[in-house]
C-alpha cells in the first residue's frame, strides 16, 4: 500500500497562484466561507485541509525538479530555462514567498474554526489538525531554511496586512516548527486507510522533524526522530537484498514501496499535473539537454572496491564507468548508452569555448545526460506528458543517512552510525564502511572520515533527486568552495582522421575520456548567500521587513 502520497492537482497556471476552477476553495473562496454557511460537518475540515495540500505548489513538496542545478551536481543544458541562482545570482526580484503565506493562512483558518464543527470524533479531529499543523511547520521550516528570519503568523491575518508584520527569529520559527511536528507525530496514524491516502502520516512527521533538526545542527533531536521512523516498522528501503532491481526504485512500477514515506503524487494521464517524465526533458529525444551531470559528480561515485577513484586500482580513465559504485549507472546517462530506442552518441563535438559542446544549443553542456527517473516503459513521445511516477519528497534512505550523520556527530565513530550508512551501501553492494582494518579503502578511523563518507553518500545516493544537494553544501558550510570551484564535463580531444570522420565534421573525430575537460561557466557563492534575500516585492509592501545582510536594500 501506498505509505504517505500527496496527491496535488495543479495546472500550467499554479505558478501563479490558486488553480484549477474545479476545487473545492475556488469554488467557495476562503474568506466567504462564514461560519454559519461552514464548518458543520467532519467532512467540511477534511475538504478544506485536502485542499490546503494543494496550495503547497509542486516546487514546494518536490523542493524543485531540477534543483540540483543549483548545486554542484548538474548545469541546465536548455540554457533558456536555468535559473539564476544556478548562475549564482541572488536577486530579491526573483524570489517570492506569498504561496508559501496563502497555504499559513489556510492553515491557520482551519485550526481557528475546526472546533466550530459538532459531532467530531475526537481522534479524527486530532488527526485532522495534526495534518494542518503538519503543513505548516514543513511551509515555516521551508522559509526559514532559505530566508533565516520571516513573519510568523499564527492567527488568520489577511494577506494585505502582511505589510504591518516584522520578521520573527529563526531560533523562534524553528521552535515553532519543532512544536507543529510534534503534534502531528502525537496525533497522526501510522497508516491511513486505503481510501484515505494521500494524506501525511506519523513516519512523515517525524522524518520532517529529522531532517528541520539536522538542518539546524540539532543533532539529539535529528537522531530520535530518525529513530522513531526505523523503530517504527512502517518502512524499508526497496531492494535492501541487493538483486540488482535499485534502478527501479525511480520508475512507476515502485512507487508505492515501503522505502517512500512521503511523496508528491502524480496521476497518468492528467498534463495539468506535471505529470510528465520526470528526467525527460534531459534525454536529447526532443533535442533538450535538460539536467546535465557535472565531472564532479561523475567522480563522487566510488569503484566497487569502496575507494574514491583517485585511489582505487579499479579506476580506468579511458574506461570510467567500469568498475563503478551501481548508482553511477542509475544516474548517468552516457555515450553508447540506449535508452528509448535512442543510442546516446556525444560525439562528435565541437569546442565551443567556456559553454562546452557544440552540437546544438540544447545540447549536453557536460557530455553527459540524467538517467535517473527515466523509466523505460514509458514511450517519451506519446506518454512523455502523462506519466504517473510520484516525486519522493522523503525516502526511508534519508532518515537513515540523518540517522548516521546526527550520531556520527553526537559520538566519533557511533556503531549505530556505520550500521545505518552501510544499510544503505549494501543495497547496492558497496562495502560496508569500518573503523577495524586500516588497510582496506572503507577504512574510517576519525569521526571527521567517517563524516566526509556520509557526506558523500548523501550525494551519490540523492543525486539528482531534486534540492538535496544545494541544501546540504550550506549546512555542511561548504558551499563558497564547491560552488567557487571550476564546473567541468567529461573530457575529450578532437584528432585529424579524415578518413573516418563524419563529412560534416571537418576530417576530426573525437576521442572521449581523453584531452581536457569541458570548461563550463559555473557558479559563484559568497558567505551572505548561505541566506537568500527577502522578496522585493515584501520589501516594497514593508520595508520594515529589511534586507539579509550583504543583499542591496532596494532596487
Amino acid at each position: 500500500m501506498k505509505k504517505s502520497f500527496i496527491y496535488i492537482a495543479i495546472s500550467a497556471v499554479s505558478l501563479l497562484g490558486f488553480t484549477s476552477c474545479s476545487d473545492f476553495l475556488d469554488r467557495i473562496p476562503q474568506d466567504e466561507l462564514s461560519d454559519g454557511s461552514y464548518w458543520k460537518t467532519p467532512n467540511d475540515a477534511k475538504m478544506f485541509v485536502a485542499d490546503v495540500y494543494r496550495q503547497i505548489l509542486p516546487g514546494k513538496w518536490t523542493g524543485d525538479i531540477d534543483g540540483d542545478i543549483d548545486s554542484d551536481n548538474a548545469v541546465h543544458g536548455i540554457k533558456w530555462a536555468a535559473g539564476n541562482v544556478s548562475k549564482g545570482i541572488y536577486d530579491a526580484g526573483d524570489m517570492a514567498w506569498t504561496d508559501e503565506y496563502k497555504a499559513i493562512r489556510a492553515c491557520n483558518v482551519l485550526l481557528e474554526k475546526i472546533d466550530l464543527i459538532e459531532n467530531y470524533d475526537q481522534a479524527d479531529k486530532e488527526a485532522t489538525i495534526g495534518e494542518a499543523r503538519f503543513m505548516r511547520g514543513y511551509i515555516y521550516f521551508g522559509l526559514i531554511q532559505t530566508f533565516g528570519d520571516v513573519p510568523y503568523v499564527e492567527g488568520t491575518l489577511d494577506l494585505h496586512d502582511m505589510g504591518n508584520v516584522t520578521r520573527t527569529p529563526v531560533e523562534e520559527v524553528y521552535a515553532k516548527v519543532m512544536e507543529d511536528f510534534d503534534y502531528a507525530i502525537a496525533h497522526l496514524p501510522a497508516q491511513w486507510g486505503s481510501s484515505d491516502y494521500g494524506r501525511a502520516t506519523k513516519g512523515a512527521a517525524n522524518a520532517m522533524k529529522a531532517r528541520a533538526a539536522l538542518y539546524f545542527k540539532h543533532y539529539d533531536t535529528a537522531a530520535d526522530a530518525a529513530k522513531a521512523v526505523m523503530d517504527s516498522g512502517e518502512y524499508e528501503l526497496f531492494d535492501a537484498a541487493n538483486s540488482g532491481q535499485y534502478a527501479k526504485l525511480f520508475w512507476e512500477e515502485q512507487e508505492a514501496c515501503k522505502e517512500a514515506i512521503l511523496v508528491r503524487q502524480n496521476i497518468a494521464g492528467k498534463k495539468d499535473d506535471e505529470c510528465y517524465i520526470i528526467g525527460w526533458e534531459a534525454f536529447p529525444t526532443l533535442g533538450w539537454g535538460g539536467i546535465n551531470p557535472t565531472q564532479s559528480l561523475v567522480d563522487a561515485f566510488e569503484c566497487i572496491d569502496g575507494a574514491p577513484i583517485s585511489e582505487s586500482p579499479l579506476y580506468d580513465e579511458t574506461n570510467p564507468f567500469k568498475d563503478r559504485d551501481p548508482r553511477l549507472e542509475v544516474c548517468v546517462l552516457h555515450d553508447g548508452e540506449t535508452m528509448y530506442n535512442v543510442t546516446v552518441k556525444t560525439a562528435p563535438m565541437k569546442s565551443s569555448g567556456s559553454t562546452g559542446v557544440a552540437q546544438h544549443n540544447d545540447a549536453t553542456a557536460t557530455g553527459y545526460y540524467q538517467q535517473k527517473w527515466l523509466d523505460p516503459s514509458i514511450d517519451p513521445q506519446s506518454d512523455g506528458w502523462n506519466m504517473g511516477k510520484d516525486w519522493h519528497v522523503i525516502r526511508y534512505a534519508e532518515v537513515l543517512l540523518t540517522y548516521a550523520e546526527a550520531k556520527n556527530e553526537i559520538a566519533a565513530l557511533d556503531a549505530s552510525a556505520f550500521d545505518a550508512v552501510n544499510q544503505v551501501r549494501r543495497r547496492v553492494g558497496m562495502p560496508d564502511l569500518q573503523n577495524s582494518d586500516p588497510t582496506k579503502p572503507t577504512y574510517c578511523g576519525t569521526q571527521d572520515a567517517l563524516r566526509q563518507r556520509i557526506r558523500n553518500e548523501w550525494r551519490v545516493e540523492f543525486a539528482l533527486e531534486g534540492s538535496k544537494r544545494k541544501w546540504d553544501i550550506r549546512r555542511w558550510g561548504i558551499a563558497k568552495e564547491v560552488l567557487n570551484a571550476p564546473f567541468l564535463g567529461m573530457k575529450y580531444k578532437l584528432v585529424d582522421d579524415a578518413a573516418n570522420a563524419d563529412p560534416k565534421d571537418e576530417g576530426k573525430v573525437c576521442i572521449l575520456y581523453q584531452g581536457e575537460n569541458i570548461k563550463l561557466t559555473g557558479s559563484k557563492y559568497e558567505d551572505h548567500n548561505y541566506l537568500f534575500p527577502v522578496p522585493q516585492t515584501e520589501l516594497d509592501l514593508n520595508p520594515a521587513l529589511g534586507q539579509n545582510p550583504g543583499y542591496p536594500t532596494s532596487k
